[in-house]
């Protein structure tokens, strides 16, 4: 017995030995693809020495010779630090992540073989300027000395899926844009949605919840929409698997931002500020940098892939962008031959453009697509994940796709020329060169001049409120040229001496069609109360009116719930409870406060029991998917009072608005009752409200989620409050969206900036940078740190020298 348990000790003892030794290789292997933040390194492609600093938060500071060192060593650093999320991108647009991933990925190969982002970058190589090519090649040169220089320890994704990056090309960078532009276009999910609402209730009852504005002219449906075959979903559905596969979640894509002037600053200078809001991942969307050349100074945010600044300062101006919401694609209802080489317009057919790709496959046979063209574009009714995986015929109506993104244009052109922009002359000049995706840009300059221009490229239509699919037999319906850059909107030195926006809509009684899925104006109106509740402001400021949480919306919603109730009998304790909570709510979405649970648990009911009875399950998951849809036919509906939606069909009974405001707030109380107990006290907003910052390899596997996902963190606000934390209707709670950096920028103290990311700038789990903003992001605080190389005097952490070899 004693040597049974003797044995038994040395196998125990000898497993824990072979644990613990793993557990140090594992260690000592991860620790080894942490890039080199000090010393000298030897570097083909640069003409003169690099100095690379990093600050205790990772923040870093380039100081080069000449422009295309400075393009070079960005690329560098970038690489460092995030080159799995730069490869994973520019696989995306190329249609090669199966390469890498194997056939689950294949639909959103197809997908993006189809659209063409790729194909069209190639066909325009030329068309770029020279200034363009040139800072892409030295940028992308500095990435692959890195690639180069560090094969045996690249970042751990690299090794677990057993594959070495290719090298980095200008037009990956390119593509960039063009990818960002797909992800913030949110307009043509609808113009699905509402087809096949129409296809199912007829166009009379769906006009009733297509948002409008009064200024815009009537929705144009065509008589004939009953009579269209149906509608594919397969692009929104595969482009919905593939958002939830990046990481890409949440619908309210926009952003926050404003700039005050001299009159009402506190320092006498302009103040601007800056929150993108953008979908939350690990590591995050920005890479904060500053350079400092001779020709080339700007300091902020980037995107991994790009060597510009999108959102930042120069020693000239500063600026700020939100989303446009801009309606830059539409879709045709194209007739097809029987044999597919032809569709009919105007009387006549014409040739299909027909092209075969192939696409590499890990661990399975490749696929040979098979993509079709009109003038208009990509036919992209074919793309769905279950005819890829499953071999099926779609039989439903041949659909065209026309976006603005894929006409030419130079948006890195126009950030390059923005960040060495001095005045509002040359932003106008630069900014004319953007297109896509069409964003506010709002900017200050230290001569005390603010502005404010409406950067998109946006089709001239003969209908000015397109909301469908248009008919594809006749050309009448297509894009008629390009709104004159010069008509676009703008803004300077407007007499209430501040600009702010917030994907709310434009201008009023524009003459052109900008967009139908406009944000609800809460952040906008409350945004607009803070910057009039005084005379002038500061920073800090700005700094809490960032992560203000209180929803003008909601504001709107409770006298309609508490007007529903008045007169009428309640015997339930959790009932009076809850009405005298929302009686004295000052309409701060608090994470400890228990009455943002219950009004948010009540609007989502709200939602369902108008709208469910007549869509159903799958229907309803479309519509109320871009998520201002929804929330801006509520506040419609609720003003009128009547509506045949607020009817419930399978019942007998005539519902009123106030039957079913009832109905939905006992529905709610009887759902947190089951799911949080009887208590109410218990009901708090961050319970069931919490944000969760994932990696891509922590969405597939809950073991690895431990290790590289950061979270999860209770969170106040939602998708109404300026504070945008912004849950899926579809599936709440949880925050999938929100501010992706904060920035605040005072002229008057013109050598610092104020700003924050997520949680870091490494894209290393391993990493001090990984997540060491994350605690002062959500407690709204902000790292004010030297603007430029020459301001460290001493605030350097790290110093990492680039020789040319």
């Amino acid at each position: 017995m004693k040597k049974l348990i003797k044995i038994g000790s040395i196998l125990f003892g000898s497993v824990i030995v072979l644990i613990l030794a793993f557990i140090l290789i594992t260690n000592i292997w991860l620790d080894s693809t942490l890039p080199e933040y000090t010393g000298e390194v030897q570097v083909y492609g640069l003409n003169q020495e690099v100095e690379i600093l990093r600050d205790s938060s990772g923040f870093v500071y380039i100081n080069a010779l000449n422009i295309n060192d400075a393009a070079f060593s960005l690329g560098y650093v970038h690489a460092q630090e995030r080159l799995f999320q730069m490869d994973l991108t520019r696989r995306a647009g190329e249609g090669r992540l199966s390469e890498i991933l194997g056939p689950a990925t294949l639909p959103f190969d197809r997908m993006f073989r189809t659209v063409g982002i790729h194909k069209h970058v190639m066909e325009n190589l030329e068309n770029y300027m020279p200034e363009t090519m040139e800072l892409l090649q030295s940028y992308a040169d500095g990435v692959n000395q890195f690639i180069e220089g560090n094969k045996n320890n690249l970042s751990f994704e690299f090794d677990l899926l057993g594959y070495d990056p290719y090298l980095w090309k200008p037009e990956h960078s390119l593509m960039i844009s063009k990818l960002m532009a797909w992800e913030l276009n949110m307009s043509w999910w609808t113009d699905f949605a509402y087809i096949h609402i129409m296809q199912k209730l007829g166009v009379e009852k769906t006009k009733e919840i297509i948002p409008d504005y009064d200024e815009n002219a009537p929705t144009i449906i065509p008589e004939s929409i009953k009579d269209y075959p149906p509608v594919s979903l397969g692009l929104v559905e595969t482009d919905k698997a593939f958002r939830k596969f990046m990481g890409f979640t949440g619908t309210h894509i926009g952003s926050n931002n404003w700039v005050v002037n001299a009159a009402k600053s506190e320092s006498g200078k302009p103040i601007i500020a800056n929150d993108p809001h953008l979908a939350f991942q690990a590591p995050g969307k920005w890479f904060y940098v500053s350079i400092n050349s001779p020709d080339w100074k700007v300091a902020g945010f980037t995107l991994p892939g790009a060597p510009v600044v999108v959102i930042g300062v120069n020693e000239n101006i500063a600026w700020a962008m939100t989303n446009v919401m801009a309606d830059d694609a539409d879709f045709y209802l194209e007739k097809l031959d029987e044999e597919r080489k032809n569709y009919f317009v105007d009387g006549i057919w014409k040739s299909i453009d027909v092209r075969f790709d192939t696409i590499t496959v890990k661990d399975s046979t490749d696929s040979i697509l098979k993509i079709e063209q009109t003038h208009r574009g990509p036919i992209i009714s074919g793309i769905h994940p279950y005819d890829v995986l499953y071999n099926t015929q779609d039989s439903t109506a041949s659909i065209s796709m026309r976006w603005s993104a894929l006409d030419f244009s130079d948006e890195l052109f126009a950030m390059y020329s923005l960040n060495r922009s001095k005045n509002s002359d040359e932003i106008i000049a630069a900014i004319k060169n953007f297109s896509a995706p069409g964003q506010n840009f709002v900017y200050a300059d230290k001569a005390g001049n603010i502005g404010y221009i409406c950067g998109a490229r946006l089709p001239l239509r003969k209908s000015q409120s397109p909301t469908l699919i248009f008919d594809g037999t006749i050309s009448e319906n297509d894009w008629l040229g390009n709104i004159p850059y010069e008509e676009m909107p703008k803004l300077f030195n407007p007499p209430q001496d501040f600009i702010a926006s917030a994907n709310n809509k434009t201008v009023r009684d524009f003459p052109y069609h900008i967009s139908n899925v406009w944000e609800p104006p809460s952040r906008i109106e409350r945004i607009n109360e803070l910057l009039r509740s005084k005379k002038k402001h500061s920073v800090q400021d700005f700094q809490k009116y960032q992560t203000d949480f209180k929803s003008k919306y909601a504001e709107k919603v409770v006298p309609y719930i508490l007007e529903a109730f008045k007169n009428v009998e309640i015997n339930d304790e959790n009932l009076n409870m809850v009405l005298l909570l929302l009686r004295k709510w000052n309409f701060e979405m608090e994470m400890m406060s228990q009455t943002p649970t219950i009004y948010n648990a009540f609007l989502t009911k709200f939602i369902e029991n108008i709208l469910l009875d007549e869509m159903g399950e799958e229907l309803l998951d479309q519509y109320r998917f871009v998520a201002n849809v929804p929330y801006r036919i509520v506040l419609e509906l609720l003003g009128k009072g009547k509506s045949v939606w607020f009817d419930d069909i399978n019942t007998p009974e005539y519902e009123s608005m106030n039957t079913i405001i009832r109905k939905s707030l006992v529905d709610a109380i009887s759902e947190l009752e089951e799911n949080f107990g009887d208590d109410v006290s218990r009901w708090q907003w961050g319970e069931i409200h919490s944000v969760t910052f994932k990696h891509l390899f922590g969405m597939e596997s809950d073991l690895i989620g431990q290790f590289v996902n950061v979270g999860p963190f209770p969170l106040g606000g939602d998708g109404t409050t300026v504070f945008n934390t912004e849950y899926s209707f579809n599936d709440p709670f949880d925050n999938n969206l929100g501010p992706s950096m904060r920035y605040v920028y005072d002229f008057a103290e013109p050598d610092y900036i104020n700003l924050i990311l997520p949680t870091g700038q490494s894209g290393n789990f391993r990493s001090d940078y990984y997540s060491n903003m994350t605690e002062k992001w959500l407690n709204g605080e902000l790292v004010k740190i030297p603007l430029w190389f020459e301001n460290l005097n001493g605030f350097e952490k790290d110093r990492l020298i680039l020789q040319p070899e």
